[in-house]
């Protein structure tokens, strides 16, 4: 039985897997570990590319795509350690981050979901790593673009907390789930993630239920990560898509009856502001702006998605 189980769920991403599994061999020492894949059907070369490479790396083959609440939870099963890592694809661990981010947890037991900081693969700061809950300010300002234009102030950009520089440690009411830590006990106390949530949103469920029940995630600016976000699914609509699924879900399953189509009213405004503004953009320099089509795809499709994941 390990100290920590590193669960990794895989989909057409073989490169960038194999780099993240490198990371987390070439800079985790002090903590006994096993690493579990779990491959959702990947259709690369995916699960013989980490086979041949990494031995000791546990492979599930799902034999579909389950997304990411459902690949985690099979690899969470197959796992028996006192913590569960979630770990994305995309990801490089530097200076000996899952270290740090294990010591910090076994510090401040109380917090029960710790994440650290996340950059770009340049190293800049990518803001990604937490995040507010849905609040009818967060998603007001969303929707007029305020947190966009005062993307530095905690006021109009709470949702990424938009003042906090990352060089302190926090506590938050989401930890994002590409580098995600958790006590068993706690994971088996909220019966792992909500697979009703397909992609994205699932871990702020679980954030959100822990903290009913008393936690305070957090987050140490002492442990950081590579994450380029994204690499699974290229396509902006697409991405959005599900993007709002997951939020629309949230807002089902934790929003007071009174505040739901509030909440949604708000979620499909941010999409109307961002087609319009890029319809008038495209008038105004006589051309095609490439994410206009992108936008109106999701636009056209803001019934399926306000429904959530139900």
């Amino acid at each position: 039985m390990s100290q920590l189980d590193i669960i990794l769920v895989s989909y057409n991403t073989s490169e960038y897997t194999k780099r993240a599994i490198e990371s987390v061999y070439a800079e985790t020492h002090d903590t006994d570990f096993k690493l579990i894949m779990v491959d959702n059907d990947s259709k690369d070369n995916s699960v013989e590319l980490i086979a041949s490479n990494f031995p000791d790396v546990e492979i599930i083959q799902t034999g579909a795509n389950l997304g990411f609440a459902g690949g985690v939870n099979i690899g969470a099963k197959a796992s028996d350690s006192d913590y569960i890592l979630l770990l994305n694809p995309d990801t490089v661990i530097l200076d000996g981050a899952i270290d740090k981010l294990m010591a910090y947890a076994q510090n401040t037991p109380q917090a029960g979901i710790w994440g650290g900081v996340t950059l770009n693969n340049d190293l800049s700061l990518n803001p990604n790593n937490a995040r507010a809950r849905l609040s009818f300010k967060t998603l007001l300002f969303s929707a007029l673009g305020l947190s966009k234009a005062f993307n530095k102030s905690c006021f109009f950009n709470h949702d990424n907390y938009g003042c906090w520089d990352r060089k302190s440690e926090r506590e938050v009411d989401v930890i994002t789930g590409c580098f995600f830590l958790t006590p068993r006990k706690l994971w088996d106390e909220l019966q792992g993630l909500d697979e009703t949530f397909f992609m994205y949103a699932e871990e702020a469920d679980y954030c959100i239920r822990a903290i009913k029940k008393g936690y305070q995630p957090r987050v140490t600016p002492d442990a950081r990560i590579i994450h380029h976000g994204g690499v699974s699914e290229t396509n902006l609509s697409g991405k959005m898509l599900k993007l709002l699924k997951g939020k629309a879900e949230l807002i089902n399953k934790h929003a007071k009856s009174w505040q739901k189509p509030l909440h949604k009213g708000l979620l499909l405004l941010h999409v109307m502001n961002k087609t319009l503004s890029l319809n008038l953009l495209s008038l105004i320099k006589k051309d095609k702006i490439p994410l206009r089509d992108q936008w109106r795809i999701v636009y056209s499709q803001r019934k399926e998605w306000l429904r959530g994941y139900q």
